[in-house]
């Protein structure tokens, strides 16, 4: 009889909080990250761009897309075909040669614009390079960041972690910065790297990759929360 009264009033007591306890709960998930972002990366080659948005994506739970994961995404929505030349990233020659034969900013800028917005739609997100700053400046929820550092602290990272020569390591840094800066101002007409066009530009060799992920972190939370 006892046993049978506790019960009863035991799960009399549990259907009147367990609600309470769900909704606070769900509000308590709410508060911590009740904001929507799309964060962009432009990186110098060798900063280690990507790694601090590894470090960002593993963070927030959210996916990171660089140029072949958002080629394969292309492909599959068969978007790739319409322009290869902005999701298969060219050597500067090339844009050279688009330039001359008459290509403009004007004449790409909307369709890329509308082909990577096509592609993200609305879910929070990472990208590396493809212009991103650019194409989503206006979204409210977008934080665009521009990594850098000393160029031979650069071309030692490269040798370190990528087990190139010096002269590889030179050539790599040198030719990936020139290909990314033609591909920006081709793009959009807008300099690459200059500290206008994002919310931040951190040198990420001097302040580590883990520091400057915390940094942006910190940055968010303040602007977006």
């Amino acid at each position: 009889m006892v046993q049978r009264f506790l019960f009863v009033n035991t799960w009399k007591y549990i259907k009147i909080i367990f609600p309470f306890a769900i909704g606070s709960i769900i509000r308590s998930i709410q508060k911590e990250r009740r904001y929507t972002m799309i964060i962009t990366i432009a990186r110098e080659s060798g900063s280690g761009g990507y790694t601090v948005g590894a470090l960002l994506a593993k963070h927030y739970g959210i996916p990171i897309y660089d140029q072949d994961s958002l080629s394969r995404l292309a492909k599959e929505q068969g978007i790739y075909d319409t322009m290869p030349m902005f999701f298969n990233e060219l050597p500067a020659q090339g844009f050279l040669l688009a330039l001359s034969m008459g290509a403009s900013v004007k004449q790409i800028n909307k369709p890329t614009a509308e082909a990577m917005t096509k592609l993200i739609g609305h879910q929070d997100c990472i990208i590396i390079g493809r212009c991103g700053n650019h194409i989503f400046r206006n979204r409210k929820d977008c934080v665009s960041i521009f990594t850098h550092g000393d160029k031979e602290a650069r071309i030692a990272y490269k040798m370190k972690h990528w087990n190139f020569s010096r002269k590889e390591a030179e050539d790599i840094v040198f030719h990936s910065d020139q290909n990314r800066k033609d591909y920006h101002k081709f793009h959009t007409g807008e300099n690459w790297g200059e500290a206008k066009y994002y919310d931040l530009c951190i040198d990420a060799i001097r302040l580590g990759h883990e520091n400057t992920a915390k940094m942006i972190i910190q940055y968010i939370s303040a602007v977006l929360a």
